[in-house]
């Protein structure tokens, strides 16, 4: 899955050392937000501390009733995958295969809250000074 906006790689790197009991209370912290990167929970923590809301590349934690839904989604994707992957190997693509796999994609980020028609305050800000 792509993250963040496209076009806009990150490319600097940030390193910090700390002690074991600090990486434990950073650990225990991110584990309470429901993340699973240590690195986008420094990010969007230190985002919000400079003010930055609807952060760009701040993934969404999936809602408990999604969560579901988003396990079968993936489940799905997998199997399309695989479909994809078998059918380039014959050197044919059909069609049908190619927009189921799209339209999992789509699913499995709208369930996320992601996808082409999500806007950050970022977005809107550069629209209207635009």
């Amino acid at each position: 899955m792509v993250r963040g906006k496209p076009g806009q790689k990150r490319t600097h790197c940030v390193s910090v050392r700390l002690t074991e009991e600090e990486l434990s209370r950073w650990h225990r912290a991110r584990e309470r937000t429901g993340r699973r990167e240590l690195g986008a929970w420094v990010r969007a923590v230190v985002e919000q501390r400079l003010g930055r809301r609807g952060i760009p590349g701040d993934v969404p934690t999936v809602p408990l009733v999604n969560a579901a839904a988003y396990g079968q989604l993936v489940a799905a994707a997998n199997n399309l995958n695989q479909l994809t992957r078998y059918s380039h190997e014959r050197r044919e693509l059909h069609a049908a295969i190619q927009a189921a796999v799209e339209e999992v994609g789509r699913a499995a980020l709208a369930v996320r809250g992601l996808g082409p028609d999500r806007e950050t305050d970022e977005d809107q800000a550069d629209e209207a000074a635009g």
